[in-house]
């Protein structure tokens, strides 16, 4: 009998299909009250219009729901534990920073401050909210494999000093470590994202 030939083993490519860009929210209008998936979990990203493009400012994985995540991401953001910028600088595709939040180390105790100038910094980040877009992939996976797919995403995005513009470089991610096989993820996008690569290895 003829001997078989072995099939070949195909390459398993992973697809992120971004959905969006959604307001953060409004001042009639919940967290992603539009958004069919606010209640999945995967990756999302924030990011602000500039020109053409959109440039990220965050970049996360959530097991829960993108409206858990989101709601807690708006309330840190307007309460002073994450970072304010100058609303005009971001969107010139600059980052002016008002206030560097209070999570970092060095600023964990600088809440009297952030109250004794509370009222301007509330303002700006109303307005450094009403810049930003959110963008979701709904994705049933691992924690490990959201974070990893996370980590290269911001990898990437850090290569390019204009596409990070915005992006703070001190943002923690996980990438893959050496003991993690590499897969191919496909990424997609409704709208130009500068910087966003079509295919990685994560």
């Amino acid at each position: 009998m003829p001997e078989k030939t072995p099939r070949k083993t195909e390459t398993k490519i992973l697809t992120i299909k971004f959905d969006g860009p959604y307001p953060t929210c409004t001042e009639t209008k919940d967290v992603l009250a539009d958004c069919r998936h606010r209640k999945s979990g995967g990756i999302y990203f924030w990011a602000i219009l500039v020109g053409k493009s959109y440039r990220l400012t965050h970049i996360g994985q959530t097991g829960t729901s993108f409206y858990q995540r989101m709601k807690e991401h708006v309330i840190n953001t307007l309460g002073g534990n994450y970072r304010i910028s100058d609303s005009q600088a971001l969107s010139r595709g600059e980052s002016k920073i008002l206030w560097d939040g209070l999570w970092r180390e060095g600023t964990r105790e600088r809440l009297p401050e952030f109250l004794r100038d509370s009222t301007r910094l509330f303002e700006e980040a109303k307005r450094n909210l009403k810049l930003e877009r959110v963008f979701v992939a709904p994705l049933e996976a691992e924690d490990r494999m959201r974070r990893r797919i996370e980590g290269a995403i911001a990898a990437h995005i850090r290569k390019d000093k204009t596409a990070s513009s915005l992006f703070p470089p001190d943002i923690r991610v996980l990438g893959r470590l050496t003991t993690e096989s590499a897969i191919s993820v496909k990424i997609v996008t409704p709208v130009d994202v500068l910087g966003m690569p079509e295919q990685l290895e994560v």
